[in-house]
């Protein structure tokens, strides 16, 4: 990092104090230190600006700053008609936590849809553009309190019925509904409960029972009848309110009082432990590195799994400090109907692939590889979905190329010790965490804390001290 001037090493400690002593909801002003760490650096140096230290794990930091240092503007090949360019994956990547499932609960708790009950049906029981099948989730797993499997015909017509009473009672759903509760005496009320408890288990037993292509589609049809711009105003709420939040497990539990079809369900059960990871948090590491990148004429852009709209609403508001154009987000996509709002259907997959896994790598490999006519240099992700993109653009784990063109020169872990195929890729980290040229690096975090640690290492929620650091999750 460049030595800097006094007053701004004054300025800049201030800064690097107030992150680390602000309680954890202090979302907002996370973001502006963000923002100003980040412009200050540019500002005050004499070439090119340089990555701040932050939190970053050592090596991670020194290989980042040499690929910056060899593919920017330092380089004296560097060709600005051809810039060079990095892929971030959003969720726990460039933020802790997941976005789009924060905004989702906050939508639930506040009954923010736009939905009849009719649509509220077609939207839970689809996804894939698909009638989910009626097969019982995984009976190891996914069992109601008194052991009975479960699938998605029983536990729709629970959440209908609570979806239906809430239609018929809450007018802030449904401005001709029949009685005027208030959102406080719906949400005490055991159909609010049960309603949520059950939506929360079918996400997590769709993913297991039929993968992502039905799960993660499923879930963005819950913004049928948003519009683009609505559906990122709920999302700043929604943000805001989960910057706002302690980071720790949550369990929905159903009431015994409405057995339903699908019978009690207990997320909380030591046997299943189907939690949402509450608290969100920004990452100025992220935010000065993507800063850092543009600067050196590197272009950053943003490849999720979730909703394109719900993350340009983060990525691309200045106050969050990432400062990605909308355009610079590839997403999960849904259609629009003839007066502009969202549907429960996705795009043909033939022309747009589900933005996740594989897919990821082959809407890279079609929209931005053509445009910029090279891999990206950078990829940094998190999980299992992001290994696609990882491997298929790098050669890595000996994977086949999804093209001919050179590889992709260095990827970021996030440290969340996977123990799927990402496992495979940690590993290669863990064996190049002393190589002056490596080509994967791992950052590990504070989970309690949502924050970046400066070691490789993780600790995990509800774990401290530093004799529970983790680098591998086997």
């Amino acid at each position: 990092m460049r030595k800097k001037n006094g007053w701004l090493k004054s300025v800049l400690s201030v800064i690097l104090a107030l992150s680390l002593v602000l309680p954890v909801g202090s979302g907002a002003a996370l973001a502006a230190a963000s923002a100003n760490t980040a412009g200050q650096s540019q500002m005050v140096s004499s070439g090119l600006p340089t990555l701040d230290q932050g939190r970053w794990a050592p090596n991670a930091y020194k290989a980042v700053q040499s690929l910056i240092d060899q593919n920017g503007k330092k380089n004296p090949n560097y060709n600005a008609a051809q810039k060079p360019y990095a892929v971030f994956d959003w969720d726990n990547t460039c933020v802790y936590a997941d976005t789009e499932e924060h905004t989702l609960i906050y939508q639930l708790n506040n009954l923010k849809y736009k939905m009849t009950p009719e649509q509220f049906r077609y939207a839970f029981t689809h996804g894939d553009n698909a009638l989910i099948p009626e097969t019982n989730f995984v009976e190891d797993t996914f069992k109601n309190q008194a052991g009975e499997p479960v699938n998605i015909t029983k536990i729709a017509d629970d959440l209908c019925k609570d979806y239906q009473f809430f239609w018929d009672n809450y007018k802030g759903l449904n401005p001709n509904a029949t009685n005027d509760l208030t959102l406080e005496q719906i949400q005490s009320t055991d159909q609010f409960k049960d309603f949520k408890a059950k939506f929360w288990f079918t996400y997590y037993a769709l993913d297991v029972t039929f993968d992502f292509d039905i799960s993660w589609t499923w879930l963005l049809n819950f913004f049928t009848g948003y519009t683009p711009a609505e559906l990122k105003a709920l999302t700043v709420e929604a943000v805001d309110w989960a910057l706002a939040q302690e980071s720790k497990k949550v369990y929905f539990d159903s009431p015994e009082s409405l057995p339903g079809e699908a019978g009690v369900i207990l997320n909380s059960d030591p046997d299943f432990g189907n939690y949402f990871r509450q608290g969100l948090r920004l990452s100025t590491e992220v935010t000065n590195l993507m800063n850092v990148f543009r600067a050196n004429g590197i272009d950053v852009y943003i490849s999720t799994a979730s909703l394109n709209d719900v993350i340009r609403a983060v990525a691309g508001n200045p106050k969050y400090g990432y400062n990605v154009p909308e355009q610079n987000v590839i997403g999960m996509q849904l259609t629009l109907d003839a007066n502009g709002r969202y549907q429960s259907e996705i795009p043909d997959k033939t022309k747009y692939a589900i933005n996740a896994k594989h897919g990821k790598a082959v809407n890279i490999n079609n929209i931005l590889v053509p445009k910029h006519q090279s891999n990206p240099i950078f990829i940094a992700g998190d999980s299992n979905g992001d290994y696609g993109m990882m491997v298929e653009l790098s050669g890595l784990n000996n994977v086949e190329k999804i093209n001919n063109l050179p590889p992709t020169k260095l990827v970021l872990i996030i440290n969340r010790l996977k123990t799927d195929e990402l496992y495979d890729l940690c590993k290669i980290a863990e064996g190049q965490l002393q190589s002056k040229t490596p080509q994967v690096v791992l950052q590990g975090r504070d989970e309690n804390t949502g924050m970046w640690i400066p070691t490789a290492k993780t600790l995990k929620l509800g774990k401290r001290g530093d004799s529970n650091l983790i680098l591998l999750g086997k």
